[in-house]
Formats: C-alpha cells, structure tokens, sequence
C-alpha cells in the first residue's frame, strides 16, 4: 500500500485514491456521502478519448452501489465487457470522487512486454498490485486525528497491512549537474523528482537523458521560488563559492563577491519549507573561509530547522574510492535532529571491483584522452599503487601524491577528481581511465550515459556524489521521512 503526499495547491484539498487493475472489471468501495448512498442508483459514461469513466447518481439508473462491509460502504463493482475493454490497457485508476459525480481515471503505461525479461515483468507486476493513496500534505498534518480514524477503520493499520505501507515524498533538486545525487532517488518508489536545475548545457543534457526532463537549464539567480513546486524533500549539491559573472545588470561587483551559491539554495528552502533538506559538498564546506557557508546555513535556517552534518567516505558505506563528501541534513524542528550514523562496512570494495564490471557495450567506453608519446612512457614506469616518484626524471619533484597515479586492482580508488589533469591510470594499461571507468568506481551502472564534449564527460563524473555516498544519504532521508509520517498517521491509534 502506498501514501503519495500531495500538494494542496495542486489537488485543491481533495482526497484522491487511487486502485489497482482487475482484469474482472471496475471494482471499488468508498466512504458514504450527502450525495452517494448504498443502495442508490447510478449510470455510468465512458469518455474514451478522456480516458475516463463517469459515474453519475441517476435514480433510474441501471446500476446500484452496492453495500460492502459492517459500515455498509457503498460499492461500485461494474464487471461487465464494456468496462472490461475501457480498462484493459490500464496500469491503475486514480478515482476522484466530487459532488455530482465519480470519475475514475484510467492511467495507462505503454509497455512492450514481449521485450521484458521475466525479473522486469515480475517487478512490474508486483508494483502494480498496490492500491495507492494520495493525501494532500496540509489536511494530512492538520487533519491527522480524522485520517487516523478513517484508516483504521479501513483495516489500514492491521499487521498484515502497517508492513507494506510506502510512501512518495515530492523532490526538488537544487544545483543537480548530470544527477549523480538525484539517481538513487529517482530509482526509488518513494520519491519522485518533481524539478531540478542547474547552470551548465551538457549537465542539463545528460540529466535529461537518465533522470527525467524535468530539469530547467538555468542561472539560480534567475530563478523565481514561485516556479518551483511545493517539496517535501529539497536536495542539492551548491558549491562553497561565489558567482563568477561580475557584470550582471543591477548587481554591483561588490554584491557579485557577497553573494554565494548557497543563498540562493537557503533562499529557495526558505520559500518552499519542505520537511527536510539535503546539502552535498566537498569536505572542505565545512571548513572553508573559517566556516563561513556552514555557518550561513545555520544562521538562515536553524530557527526552523534541525540541523546536523557529516565527512562521509564513500568506502565506509559500502563504495569503491577514498572520496570523501560533506553531507548536510536539515529536519523540520517537530522531526527531531536527524543522526547520520558513523558506519563502515567490514569489507571494503577495491577499483578492481568496479572496473572489472566495464564492458564494451558502456556508453561511454571509449572516451578516453590520448595521451602523448612522452606521457606513455613516463606511464609505463609506474607501478599498480604508485605514482610519479616511479618515473625517473620526476621522482624528485614534489607534486600532488595523485599524480601519474596508477590504481591498485586491490585497493580502494583515490578520489576521482578530473583525472584528466593528474595523468589517473587503471591498474594496467598505458592511458588514462576512461569516463565509463570513472563512472564505475562512482558507483555508476552502465545504464547512466555521459554527454558534451569529452572534457564535460570526465569534469560531469569529477563533479558528482559517489552512488554508494548518494544512496547512503537517500536511506537516511526515507527513514527520516517513513518515520515522520508514520508517527502523524499512527500516533493517536498508539494511545489507543
């Protein structure tokens, strides 16, 4: 069973729920009111190119609800061919139900079965079979007493039910890049990404072609917290500095070098109030000029917020690289203080690992950089775990311990930052990773495809979280969330 928490300007206060397919017909049952009653009559219109049936109270009608349940709920159970057909290629309905009328509507999903192998059928048949409620968010926190009642006497809360209750939480994402933070949520049931936004063109495209295309392509100064939709959830990843564009008509240079990045996320979390936020970074947002951005997003939301953060590495939570990320958490006060917990998994993940999943059929295998002759053969003296003190004419320069680095197949990978630059090499092999073996050390499938140029590919995969890092943050934030919400819902039936 699944709750989906709406937004009240959306569905103007209404309860819509939404039933599961039945090849048997149109079947369903619901709460009495002044205008529909067991044992009344009704007629029925179905409105193809709408996608629609119509239930309409008509005393000469053919059809009657019937009586279902000791409350003697009203049931519309309509099996016959022609409602038969009209929901055949339906993958659920939603039901509105309004003063005069019932419209139910057919939501259909164009899905080629004949091309699906029998683990994505059986998915798609299991997660068709949930029966599906969509609560306006305002009338579910004022109104919880009333819901509480509603659902238990609905047999909501029983233990064969309370276990299977799921929830879809509306996202906003908030300087997305190619969605690295964004794409275990969007694999994820409970969350549906509702609007992201970011600056750069070929970030903008390769969200769109694995997140969704509900991402705008713009500067965050420009955007208006009007056009982005109320969120449950507001996540995000705003760099600790300032905006480069000096010139912009109506700013002052000096108000330019104020302003940071992290204003205007503070500015849209202000705006929308969502229950909780996420900020990702670099370590170093923590520490940068004296602590000056965590203390803006302490001073600016504190007052509403409950606030924690936390260094993450991305091996400790189950991840196959050294990289370490800043993770910023920020509940509403009636939450509590959300804990990121200090977690690390027995065995450690090596670039061996990640790498040994890459195959030619990856999108991006092969965008490589060629190196040079020169740079080959300074390459080709470095050892697995090494770097440039292998290479003779370098070995007594002090660089970067990056540097010419040639990974260890049994080792954890250092940080994949543009690889590019530092000459990163694979355990064997004479050149630089290429972007799907970036990819996979982040954690990456071959599903997620890179696009731009070749140096966008390698600076979109330097710049995002680490899947096993993103997926950390997104288990976190659902049981943060399940439990909030679990405890409006269940709370008065508790004391009961």
């Amino acid at each position: 069973m699944q709750i989906n928490i709406i937004d009240a300007a959306n569905e103007k206060g209404k309860i819509r729920v939404k039933i599961k397919y039945s090849k048997r017909g149109l079947t369903f049952s619901f709460k009495e009111n002044d205008h529909f009653h067991a044992g009344d009559h009704y007629r029925y219109v179905i409105d193809s190119k709408a996608s629609e049936v119509h239930i309409i109270p008509d005393k000469n009608g053919k059809y009657k609800f019937s009586k279902k349940g000791a409350e003697q709920k009203p049931l519309v159970d309509l099996r016959n061919e022609e409602i038969r057909e009209a929901m055949s290629m339906a993958r659920y309905m939603e039901v509105e139900i309004s003063d005069n009328k019932i419209i139910v509507h057919i939501i259909k999903t164009n899905v080629n079965v004949d091309t699906m192998t029998d683990v994505e059928l059986t998915d798609l048949l299991d997660k068709a079979d949930k029966t599906t409620f969509s609560i306006d968010k305002e009338i579910l926190t004022k109104n919880h007493e009333a819901l509480s009642e509603m659902l238990t006497a609905s047999g909501f809360f029983s233990d064969k039910v309370i276990d299977d209750i799921s929830y879809i939480f509306d996202t906003v994402s908030l300087f997305s890049g190619a969605g690295l933070l964004d794409y275990p949520f969007k694999k994820d049931d409970s969350f549906d990404i509702k609007f992201a936004i970011d600056f750069n063109k070929s970030a903008c495209l390769t969200y769109k072609k694995n997140i969704g295309d509900h991402i705008i392509c713009m500067d965050m100064r420009d955007l208006d917290t009007e056009d982005v939709p109320e969120a449950d959830l507001i996540i995000g990843g705003p760099c600790c500095q300032g905006y480069s564009n000096s010139n912009r008509a109506g700013n002052t240079e000096q108000d330019i070098k104020k302003r940071l990045l992290i204003d205007d996320y503070i500015r849209v979390v202000k705006a929308k109030k969502p229950i909780m936020f996420v900020i990702e970074n670099v370590k170093q947002f923590i520490t940068k000029e004296k602590g000056k951005h965590l203390e803006k997003v302490f001073s600016e939301l504190s007052t509403d917020y409950n606030i924690t953060y936390s260094v993450v590495n991305d091996v400790k939570v189950g991840g196959y690289s050294k990289r370490e990320r800043m993770v910023l958490i920020g509940s509403i006060k009636a939450m509590g203080k959300v804990i990121i917990p200090d977690v690390e998994l027995a065995l450690h993940k090596t670039a061996g690992d990640a790498l040994k999943k890459v195959t030619p059929d990856w999108f991006n295998y092969e965008d490589i950089t060629k190196a040079s002759a020169e740079t080959v053969k300074k390459m080709a003296q470095v050892r697995p775990g090494h770097n440039y003190k292998d290479i003779k004419e370098m070995k007594d320069l002090d660089r970067h311990s990056d540097v010419y680095r040639r990974l260890s197949a049994d080792e954890p990978s250092v940080t994949i930052n543009n690889w590019r630059k530092i000459n990163l090499m694979p355990p064997s092999g004479n050149r630089i990773l290429s972007v799907s073996e970036a990819a996979a050390i982040m954690g990456l499938d071959k599903n997620f495809k890179f696009y731009g140029s070749l140096n966008d590919r390698q600076q979109q995969v330097a710049n995002g979280v680490t899947q096993a890092i993103a997926s950390f943050i997104k288990s976190i934030v659902k049981n943060a969330l399940y439990k909030y919400i679990n405890g409006i819902l269940i709370q008065d039936v508790a004391v009961a």
